[in-house]
């Protein structure tokens, strides 16, 4: 009697997974014609960290761009791929044979890292093409009223409180930074104020642009790595518009890229032939 149960457990399983394999499989939503898949949703969903309505959201957009891509002609090949990696490694003042090192220490492997690059070359061309009749450049008068409604932005303060937190290595600080109010070994912490005044510019544009309560990134100095958590800024003074007309300019259009693309895929999203088959 045993023996026929395990049997037939055994029947049942191995006859459930191929039932199993195709449902995962299954096609859950049909975008314009190309379809996603209930294994593709789960995928994304563990690979960003995702809740299953955001992971299909992001799907359905990457399915959008894919069209766009091919509407406009765009594609990236190994050349492209390649130069991009030569002046990413002579920007960083080193080769692609050491870049290749350092990307395996940290666990990267070169056919990620060249995926990657080419998402991102697809992924500005698109944009750009996108954005190329999308916005007109700003005048001075736009400019100083968006300066107006921005004065913080534009503001330097006269001193900064940080908590320094000094260790001799990355990971050790970052452990840090995960939990500040943990006691760690190798770690030194002090509290500090430092008037702007002093600072160079690389050190104050990092601590100026770190929102507080957050930490700034890690940086090498005098053989150990430090980090700083941000307290609070004292005394902001806004800095003439002329001083940083160029700052103003960017942050401007930044904004107006972020905001031209949202709306694009908006109405491909709103006009697209989206069919929900499976729900995920």
């Amino acid at each position: 009697m045993i023996r026929h149960i395990k049997h037939l457990l055994i029947s049942t399983l191995l006859c459930g997974a191929p039932l199993f394999a195709g449902l995962v499989d299954a096609i859950s939503i049909v975008v314009d014609g190309e379809p996603i898949t209930l294994y593709e949703i789960y995928k994304t969903q563990k690979k960003l960290g995702l809740p299953k309505e955001r992971a299909v959201e992001y799907l359905i957009k990457q399915r959008l761009k894919d069209e766009e891509l091919k509407r406009f002609g765009i594609e990236v090949d190994d050349f492209d791929v390649n130069q991009e990696i030569e002046r990413i490694a002579q920007q960083n003042g080193i080769d692609s044979l050491k870049m290749r090192s350092i990307l395996a220490n940290q666990g990267v492997t070169w056919a990620r890292y060249k995926e990657k690059i080419k998402e991102r070359l697809l992924q500005e061309r698109l944009y750009r093409q996108i954005l190329s009749t999308k916005i007109q450049p700003p005048s001075d008068r736009t400019l100083k009223e968006y300066y107006e409604l921005h004065r913080n932005a534009f503001s330097l303060p006269k001193a900064i409180q940080v908590v320094q937190y000094s260790a001799p290595s990355k990971e050790v600080l970052k452990e840090v930074m995960r939990n500040p109010l943990a006691s760690i070994p190798g770690v030194t912490q002090s509290s500090q104020t430092i008037t702007t005044d002093q600072l160079n510019p690389q050190l104050l544009f990092l601590l100026t642009q770190t929102p507080k309560g957050e930490f700034t990134q890690i940086i090498p100095t005098n053989g150990q790595y430090v980090t700083f958590l941000i307290q609070e800024f004292i005394n902001p003074q806004p800095i003439p518009f002329e001083q940083v007309k160029q700052k103003v300019y960017a942050q401007w259009m930044e904004e107006k890229r972020k905001e031209a693309i949202e709306s694009h895929f908006e109405k491909l999203r709103a006009a697209a032939n989206i069919k929900i088959l499976r729900t995920p």
